[in-house]
């Protein structure tokens, strides 16, 4: 006889989310990972955790003057936090901030899945050759982009200069402060469809800001969410099956 009070599905892992970059996309994932949660566990259920909330403008400063290593030490310090706390799983809650997930990862000693993972393998599975990416500037010219997008003999597209310089003015100057507008995911297609005009088979939203603007009316070729699939890995990381 199954002993069903031992087999049922259970949080088996403490996930702690480093947050704040910006909050919205922080709140994003705090609502999509209880709501994954519930849908496995059932109603009232929500996952056991913890944020640690960063102030963003104390990371855009740095940042903007490329003392990267200052970021790095804030990102590394918040991951030692959650695990002292009791978590026993740490998310980036940033695409960009994944530049410094082997650092991170070092500090923590407990996984943290990567933001792209998911995606890597959605487009290994639907067979993709060329993808396009569409995120900061940083994060597309960052090499982890590559490490994950490109593998397997794959083609990733990126935006041209103008178009990537307006795409990151869209993200910071307007998602990142709640500005989530008609205009903005007229321009999220307008920037989709420059990649499929040159090859993409995909696209990939490498940017958790991007999300806030879907869905698109119409799109000519799947978007992968990279929220939504990094959502994905982390419940199956910490609710047993």
């Amino acid at each position: 006889m199954t002993n069903t009070a031992t087999s049922a599905p259970r949080q088996q892992r403490r996930p702690g989310l480093i947050g704040g970059m910006s909050w919205r996309s922080t709140e994003l994932y705090y609502r999509r990972l209880n709501q994954a949660v519930e849908e496995r566990l059932g109603p009232h259920r929500s996952f056991r955790g913890m944020v640690w909330n960063m102030d963003y403008a104390d990371l855009i400063g740095p940042a903007s003057a490329g003392r990267w290593d200052e970021v790095e030490a804030q990102l590394v310090q918040a991951a030692r936090g959650l695990v002292a706390g009791g978590c026993d799983l740490v998310v980036l809650t940033a695409v960009t901030a994944h530049r410094f997930h082997e650092p991170v990862l070092t500090a923590a000693g407990c996984p943290v899945p990567h933001v792209l993972a998911g995606a890597a393998r959605e487009l290994d599975s639907l067979g993709v050759t060329c993808a396009g990416i569409l995120g900061t500037a940083t994060t597309c010219a960052t090499g982890f982009a590559d490490h994950h997008l490109a593998r397997n003999g794959r083609t990733l597209l990126r935006l041209d200069g103008d178009a990537q310089a307006a795409l990151d003015t869209l993200i910071q100057g307007a998602l990142t402060v709640g500005d989530v507008t008609a205009d903005g995911r007229a321009q999220l297609d307008g920037a989709v469809r420059a990649l499929v005009d040159r090859g993409a088979e995909a696209v990939v939203l490498a940017c958790t800001e991007l999300p806030l603007l879907l869905p698109l009316a119409t799109a000519p070729v799947p978007l992968l969410d990279c929220v939504a699939l990094h959502v994905d890995e982390i419940c199956r990381l910490i609710v047993s099956s």
